[in-house]
């Protein structure tokens, strides 16, 4: 009896962090695809791996809110000569259907190198993981 009390805390143990590891990949496959789709300079795509009503807060810029206003904001990215984007994911933590990424950038802006972190929460549905809360800022 005592064999089997200790063995299932090790199952849970096990099975959960398996999951986070599991979201982790998952969620750095989507920003895969986010940078694969930024790189192709397809705004509208990009939108479509946020959720309905996703909020973004850009640094220095008002809030954006839905797939409409966060496609215009990433053409506007995509048209000011943002490039080379890369994305680091440092933690993952899982809170049922939501996540919590924490990572850093960098990119090529026209005025050089731009290097920061964000932090993003993530909700899961049908489709998969989405972007809902996207907020970043720069290191200097």
């Amino acid at each position: 009896m005592r064999k089997t009390m200790l063995a299932v805390p090790l199952v849970l143990v096990t099975a959960a962090t398996a999951q986070a590891r599991d979201v982790k990949s998952d969620i750095e496959a989507a920003n895969a695809q986010f940078l694969a789709l930024y790189n192709k300079g397809d705004a509208a795509g990009i939108a479509q791996l946020y959720t309905n009503n996703a909020t973004v807060l850009p640094p220095g810029s008002p809030m954006v809110r839905g797939r409409a206003a966060i496609q215009k904001a990433w053409q506007g990215a995509i048209d000011s000569g943002l490039k080379n984007f890369n994305f680091h994911t440092v933690a993952v933590e899982q809170f049922g259907n939501a996540a919590r990424e924490i990572g850093e950038y960098s990119a090529d802006t026209p005025k050089g190198r731009e290097e920061g972190k964000y932090v993003v929460l993530w909700r899961h549905a049908r489709a998969g993981w989405r972007l809902d809360t996207d907020i970043w800022n720069m290191n200097q």
